[in-house]
């Protein structure tokens, strides 16, 4: 088997395993491998310790069935391996920055993140992103020139291959473009929780503002310090790399997120969207 089919047979024994007592060993021997190696491959691969995931998978089993109001909370306690409902309280509030009894009376926040059980598509995300630390760089005021839209929450995409195919096409009557191009995808959103989608802005820096197509708009991303993370891989795969920045690395650190952005630039490493070993750089603005 390879690493990445080692990883799946052990996820599948967790999974099936979750209210049961089993700990990191008897996961390493279900796939055959010593504790100590099996340790380490696990975290290469995901990111995450084997110990951590399972504590984070019954956590957010758990806050499912907090919702059904016909168990007590210690009984889920003991349903996910927890010996005491101190215990409980204290691994749930970590992990969600909220106590079961919120949850149990509803008062839990909409957007709680919740783990997921790792799959395929988890794994097969940038190994880059999840072994690599991020760079904090400062980065120049940039000025940016393409074209924008907004995509609403209802509409499902798979990829942004469509927009990035019109904004290619119609490039090269952007003569003040800066050579060779340097291409940046930015999403950004608004304060109004009311509109479900998110702004989307494909362009190439330009040399300055007073040359501007009318078939652009221009974006201008301001000074300041970004934490740069390699995202490597399909294009279409790098909602798992943003999943894993925003859900394992951000909430680990003391950075604070300063705009209501973020984006991707695509340099030379970027070797097309179908590639797997094509790399793009992600920023995000923090303090």
């Amino acid at each position: 088997m390879t690493n990445k089919e080692i990883i799946l047979q052990s996820v599948r024994f967790i999974e099936n395993n979750l209210q049961n007592e089993i700990n990191v060993l008897d996961v390493a021997n279900s796939v055959h491998y010593s504790l100590y190696h099996f340790i380490r491959l696990f975290a290469h691969v995901t990111g995450l310790s084997p110990k951590a995931y399972m504590q984070q998978r019954r956590l957010s089993e758990a806050l499912k069935k907090l919702r059904n109001k016909e168990t007590k909370i210690i009984e889920i306690a003991f349903d996910y391996q927890f010996n005491s409902h101190e215990a409980f309280s204290r691994a749930f509030k970590k992990q969600f920055g909220i106590n079961p009894r919120q949850v149990r009376a509803g008062r839990a926040p909409s957007n709680l993140s919740l783990t997921a059980a790792i799959g395929a598509d988890y794994i097969y995300q940038s190994e880059k992103v999840r072994n690599e630390p991020p760079q904090l760089i400062e980065l120049p005021r940039l000025v940016l020139s393409g074209i924008s839209f907004f995509i609403s929450d209802d509409v499902k995409i798979n990829s942004l291959s469509r927009e990035w195919g019109q904004f290619m096409h119609e490039v090269d009557m952007m003569n003040n473009r800066i050579l060779p191009e340097r291409f940046y995808q930015v999403q950004y959103w608004s304060q109004s929780q009311d509109l479900g989608g998110l702004y989307f802005f494909i362009g190439a820096e330009v040399k300055d503002i007073n040359t501007v197509h009318p078939q652009f708009v221009l974006k201008i991303l301001p000074k300041g310090r970004y934490l740069r993370f390699i995202h490597k891989g399909l294009a279409n795969k790098v909602g798992y790399t943003y999943k894993y920045i925003y859900n394992q690395v951000l909430p680990e650190t003391d950075y604070k997120l300063t705009k209501p952005f973020s984006f991707e630039f695509y340099g030379e490493k970027c070797l097309g969207p179908d590639n797997p070993q094509s790399e793009s750089e992600i920023y995000i603005p923090v303090e």
